[in-house]
């Protein structure tokens, strides 16, 4: 990223951070190096955060990280959100505010974006709708006392009376669903490989005092740590470092802490050391050896639960690969204990694994 127009002295610190957690990861064995989807979806991240810097990373690069901007009235999104709030109608949907929604970047445009009038009572409706939805089943009442963190200039919804996000709603929804497993608890061992910006690190930390360690590869990495730091504090954070294998950090990994680390480095941990570990919206999007490799690491470094959220089926067609939920199977001591179709992405499923 030497190239980038630094605006900020935030800017700056989160390109340097990227330099050294590339250079970490170039040094690694090739099953971790990112495949040819991962390195087409980096340089647009990279090319983001250049045109729009660190500050207002929730209307461009998130929207990589499993944010959807619902706006098409056929978005199969919008519709399962019309009918479960046919099935529980509220008023709070149709209320809500939405204060602005410019500067919004995807892959599908070089230009930046903003919602029309229509698109925005959709996109108002649609979170307002999935929030309620988390509200329905939400067993540690995370609805009542999180709001959606301002850091990252996210778009703007008052639903009522506090900031709201479809990621902290779906967050909130994918931790209570992992709930009943037992493992949202103090002292907890969390694992989680491919973590976007941090969103569900950032919801498990505000749940109970766990120990939260996060894989991903840069920019990804270098974003959530940023962020987290940001909305955390500095003394939470345990920062990546290349020489950070587990031995070299293990005193620091206590509860309340969320640590970063390049997913070479998950194979440095004891086998069983987490009590969960789980992944989002990652393993189709890697060439089929190295989506096998993690879904082995994930068994073997947890003891107790490995939570998967993927595409039902999904084509990658950069590495050449295709893989459908009946291919997402770990072997005994490990079974299934739930699965459903995730209640808010109808094309992805939601699988929680119990040993």
């Amino acid at each position: 990223m030497s190239d980038r127009r630094i605006t900020t002295d935030a800017d700056l610190a989160v390109a340097e951070l990227i330099e050294r957690m590339r250079e970490g990861l170039e040094a690694s064995a090739p099953i971790y190096q990112p495949g040819s989807f991962w390195n087409d979806l980096i340089e647009a991240n990279l090319k983001m955060l250049e045109l729009d810097g660190i500050e207002r990373f929730k209307r461009t690069v998130s929207n990589n990280y499993y944010n959807w901007l619902v706006t098409n009235r056929r978005d199969p999104q919008l519709r399962i959100a019309v009918r479960s709030w046919l099935r529980h109608p509220t008023v709070a949907p149709l209320t809500n505010r939405l204060e602005e929604a410019t500067g919004l970047r995807t892959t599908l445009s070089d230009r930046s974006l903003a919602f029309s009038p229509a698109e925005v009572w959709r996109y108002k409706f649609f979170v307002g709708a999935v929030w309620d939805q988390a509200r329905r089943h939400d067993p540690l009442l995370l609805t009542e006392r999180l709001e959606e963190p301002a850091v990252g200039n996210p778009i703007r919804i008052r639903h009522r009376g506090r900031l709201v996000s479809q990621d902290l709603a779906n967050s909130i929804i994918e931790l209570s669903f992992v709930e009943p497993s037992g493992v949202i608890r103090e002292g907890a061992r969390i694992a989680e490989l491919g973590a976007g910006y941090g969103r569900l690190a950032y919801v498990y930390a505000q749940a109970a005092p766990v120990t939260y360690c996060i894989f991903d590869i840069p920019p990804a990495l270098a974003v959530a740590q940023w962020y987290l730091n940001a909305v955390l504090g500095e003394e939470r954070i345990v920062p990546y470092s290349p020489e950070n294998p587990f031995g070299a950090v293990n005193s620091r990994l206590v509860p309340g802490m969320v640590a970063f680390f390049t997913p070479d480095q998950f194979e440095t941990f004891p086998d069983g050391w987490f009590d969960c570990s789980q992944t989002i919206s990652t393993l189709p999007e890697m060439p089929r050896a190295q989506a096998a490799h993690y879904l082995g690491l994930l068994a073997a470094k947890s003891s107790r639960t490995v939570f998967l959220k993927q595409w039902r089926k999904w084509r990658n067609d950069a590495d050449d690969v295709e893989l459908t939920e009946e291919q997402y199977t770990l072997e005994a001591p490990w079974k299934l204990a739930s699965r459903r179709v995730d209640p808010v992405q109808p094309a992805f499923f939601n699988q929680l694994w119990l040993r």
